[in-house]
């Protein structure tokens, strides 16, 4: 069963990008039949935001006192209420008002998500596991994307959305009546200790929590790496463009084939930081160092395509410092989770509600760095470049300084964990 709730969770995923994108995608026909100006558009785009990061923390949170099938089962039948509700808009506000409410129910997804993932596998394959979720992104944006922009040729933007609607009952459906909540039986005992944990978790003891060295720099390494995460979604395309000089269709294969082979990379690094933590059980050897290495020499890669700016070369160096850099994506909650697993989904709420942030303001500063260069567009992407390799680096080596997980959380989950191996083999 853990591999059918894993592609789920791999495909909510998907509709998560889908349902964010596809905006974005209707600009024009939307733009048109509203009369909207850029003005009016540019809020229409970051009203998705407004309350993301907020009800991302406060999601997961309820994930952990009432369980996490549940709370997604809401998360996705209010997806599913909201994308048909589109049928109903006829006002610019009302379209706000809509993707505000969006976002505060997407938000919760990707931390419940991974808390989720981590209840049903092992540590030598929870890596694995959340680099799946987090490719989901990725592969949206390969294939939903194209789709999309079909269903409203074809059908209407309002059409499209609500198709997005009945996908997302579809898998409210699956999840709901094929899937549990725990693996095991004896977990249900780890579940009474767990809830009595969190009612004594008290809010300074939390705080606390947050600012040691290795929550507050797995979460600052992960915001690094999110900014990044924007740059390649907002501004590689026209940086292609307009400073590599590749033509449209270029620029096209170019952004699928760093996608393509970005998954591989960092999907295929977290696999080995599984096997690492397999072998010795040690979480700095097999998760820190592995991160912080791959994040150092992803920021350096990164870095020099300032100086070789053949397309080859630039593709290539992006292909590989995307990979290596995203590492910290699906690595970063299976730490924070084990800093505290009675609150597990809270902890990774911390990670992506900072990534969230950095989709707000990251785009505002890449811009505002560009525009120091004046009319030298060149120099202006080189700066900004600049700016977020030096961010990831440093960030990825304080990670690998500062951050000491211990090795003895966690261990009467994994117990159980271990239970359901030894039982399937």
């Amino acid at each position: 069963m853990r591999w059918f709730i894993l592609l789920l969770l791999f495909l909510g995923a998907v509709v998560n990008f889908a349902d964010k994108s596809i905006i974005g995608l209707a600009a024009a026909p939307i733009m048109k039949e509203f009369s909207l100006s850029p003005v009016e558009w540019g809020l229409v785009g970051s009203s998705y935001y407004w309350l993301y990061p907020v009800t991302g923390i406060f999601g997961a949170a309820l994930a952990d006192k009432y369980g996490t099938k549940k709370i997604l089962a809401v998360v996705m039948l209010s997806w599913t209420a909201l994308q048909f509700g589109v049928l109903a808009i006829a006002a610019l506000p009302l379209l706000i008002v809509y993707r505000v409410l969006l976002g505060a129910f997407e938000g919760p997804y990707s931390p419940i998500a991974y808390n989720h993932a981590d209840k049903w596998f092992p540590p030598k394959l929870k890596g694995f596991a959340n680099s799946m979720i987090v490719g989901g992104g990725t592969v949206g944006a390969m294939i939903a994307a194209p789709i999309l922009v079909s269903l409203i040729t074809i059908f209407g933007w309002k059409i499209a959305f609500a198709i997005l609607g009945a996908v997302s009952f579809v898998w409210f459906l699956l999840f709901q009546f094929f899937t549990k909540e725990n693996p095991v039986e004896v977990y249900k005992e780890v579940q009474k200790n767990k809830k009595a944990k969190i009612e004594k978790l008290k809010l300074k003891d939390f705080l606390l929590l947050l600012a040691s060295p290795t929550a507050l720099f797995t979460t600052l390494a992960y915001f690094s790496t999110y900014i990044l995460v924007v740059w390649f979604s907002v501004w590689l395309p026209i940086y292609l463009v307009e400073s590599i000089k590749m033509s449209p269709a270029q620029m096209g294969y170019g952004v699928m084939v760093i996608g393509i082979v970005s998954v591989v990379i960092y999907t295929g690094i977290s696999m080995l930081s599984d096997y690492l933590f397999k072998k010795n059980q040690n979480w700095r050897s097999s998760r820190v160092f592995v991160v912080g290495g791959s994040m150092i020499v992803g920021a350096l890669l990164f870095a020099s395509i300032m100086i070789f700016q053949n397309p080859f070369w630039v593709i290539a160096a992006l292909c590989i410092a995307k990979g290596l850099a995203y590492t910290i994506l699906p690595i970063g909650p299976t730490i924070m989770i084990n800093e505290m697993r009675e609150r597990g989904g809270l902890m990774t709420s911390i990670l992506t509600s900072s990534g969230n942030l950095a989709g707000i303001v990251a785009p505002l500063l890449t811009g505002y760095i560009i525009s120091l260069a004046g009319g030298d567009k060149l120099a202006g992407y080189n700066l900004s470049i600049l700016f977020m390799a030096g961010a990831v680096f440093i960030f990825g080596l304080l990670f690998t300084i500062f951050v000491k997980p211990s090795n003895l959380k966690g261990k009467d989950k994994d117990q159980g964990l271990d239970y359901l191996e030894a039982k399937s083999s």
